[in-house]
């Protein structure tokens, strides 16, 4: 292995290795630039919905090969849900359950939406329905974090992904010691850095948030690099270890996800 300075030089962007984007939204994007990234080496990619419209439009993405779908009410819109509109969400995500959806997400809680309780509400039947369905999560806790994690423990949900995090080395302890995984997003921050150095790789993915937060899936590459320079590993090691953790973490292997038996 290269000291600190080799690895920082590294140029992660010339790296030809298989990568994986743990949170993405592809609806929001073309089939060419899917393609796009897929083509550069981003072989995994899984992509949430956020609300009824693009849970469905997610669902004709998923090919059980490269791209893995989740289906979700995020916090934006659980704001807006009438009273009658939760059960009907929840009936139709139930029913969407099939090859290529490998989880509930992105559900969650923001502290800049407003209306907690209807988000708590909406997040707990969320995390209901990922329980009985024997799913993972993919959580949103921008300025929410610490009830979030309460509301994990207090469900005892044990596959939980807490996207693109924001939170400190305590919280992010507390969250490895939940069993949650956090994933880095391609965004430099001195904070996330100290996470990453303390927080074991073995509960770490990478992801883009694209076209949210960056263009491409493509860009997952800069959270890879960070990754190794906190770890003080190569870059391919670093791609390897997410790799395998993300694959672990959404049952996808030889790139079949694992299938969940509707339950009556």
């Amino acid at each position: 292995m290269g000291g600190t300075k080799d690895v920082l030089k590294h140029d992660f962007q010339k790296t030809v290795v298989e990568l994986a984007d743990a949170h993405c939204h592809l609806d929001l994007m073309t089939a060419t630039q899917i393609g796009d990234a897929i083509n550069a080496s981003v072989k995994t990619l899984i992509t949430n919905g956020v609300d009824i419209k693009s849970d469905m439009e997610s669902v004709k993405l998923a090919d059980g090969k490269n791209v893995f779908v989740m289906l979700g009410l995020d916090p934006e819109h659980a704001v807006k849900l009438k009273e009658d509109e939760l059960e009907l969400a929840v009936g139709l995500i139930r029913g969407s359950i099939g090859p290529g959806v490998v989880g509930i997400g992105e559900i969650g809680l923001d502290g800049r939406e407003g209306n907690m309780p209807l988000q708590k509400k909406v997040f707990g039947r969320m995390l209901d329905l990922a329980l009985e369905l024997d799913l993972p999560v993919s959580i949103h806790s921008r300025g929410a974090l610490d009830e979030v994690l309460q509301m994990l423990e207090d469900k005892a949900v044990k596959k939980a992904h807490i996207h693109f995090f924001e939170g400190s080395v305590e919280q992010a302890k507390r969250a490895e010691r939940l069993g949650c995984m956090i994933s880095v997003p391609p965004l430099e921050s001195g904070r996330r850095r100290k996470v990453i150095k303390e927080v074991s790789i073995d509960n770490i993915m990478a992801e883009s948030d694209a076209p949210v937060a960056v263009k491409s899936p493509r860009d997952v590459t800069i959270a890879v690099g960070m990754i190794a320079e906190e770890k003080r590993i190569t870059f391919e090691q670093a791609a390897q270890a997410i790799v395998a953790n993300t694959k672990r973490y959404f049952g996808i292997e030889a790139g079949k996800p694992k299938l969940t038996l509707m339950r009556n």
